[in-house]
């Protein structure tokens, strides 16, 4: 016959019936702050100076590790969350400049370089004008110049006292668009590239 041993029950403590219980919430919580922390930026877009492509009121998602673990050069084009502080405040907006070029403004146009941009996602008819006639920008080093995309409505390079936004002040690039609200210029879920 077999024998049986004779273990002693073990009682399980307190911390162990809590961790067993509720150690997914810990594990989850965990995970979502170094989502949000470190890889992702979920932000609140509480003003038009990004209209349309960022309604007021909407929220957007970002990709933030590769600001977190250097200071990469963003393109042209791209839309960035960023700290100003000169205004105190993070702001998003959109990459028109980076170190070396030369931004000018021609009949209500954005020139780089010497040639006028096309920028498709602006709303016919917007213009882009100075807030000093005839005012030119030279991006340094480390840097880049950003514009809104409403910029009849936008707080940017062009009225800063300084223009020019280092890299280490970027904290994110936009990849996704949530507007949600019926009052918004589009309902729905963008991706932004």
């Amino acid at each position: 016959m077999d024998e049986q041993k004779n273990e002693p029950v073990r009682e399980e403590t307190t911390a162990r019936r809590l961790w067993k219980n509720y150690g997914y919430l810990v594990v989850t919580a965990a995970v979502v702050i170094v989502l949000f922390r470190v890889i992702l930026a979920l932000a609140y877009v509480p003003t038009g100076s990004m209209e349309p492509t960022l309604p007021t009121h909407s929220m957007f998602l970002g990709v933030r590790l590769p600001y977190v673990v250097g200071d990469p050069l963003p393109e042209r084009g791209d839309i960035v969350m960023f700290r100003s502080e000169e205004l105190d405040e993070v702001m998003v907006k959109r990459v028109i400049g980076v170190p070396g070029d030369t931004i000018a403004f021609d009949g209500g146009a954005v020139v780089r370089n010497g040639e006028k941009i096309e920028e498709e996602y602006l709303v016919d008819g917007v213009q882009t004008y100075p807030a000093v006639e005839g005012a030119e920008f030279t991006v340094p080093e480390g840097c880049v110049f950003l514009l809104g995309d409403n910029r009849e409505s936008s707080l940017d390079s062009r009225w800063w006292g300084n223009p020019y936004i280092p890299l280490s002040a970027i904290q994110a690039r936009a990849l996704v668009s949530l507007s949600l609200l019926p009052k918004n210029t589009w309902i729905g879920v963008r991706t932004l590239s």
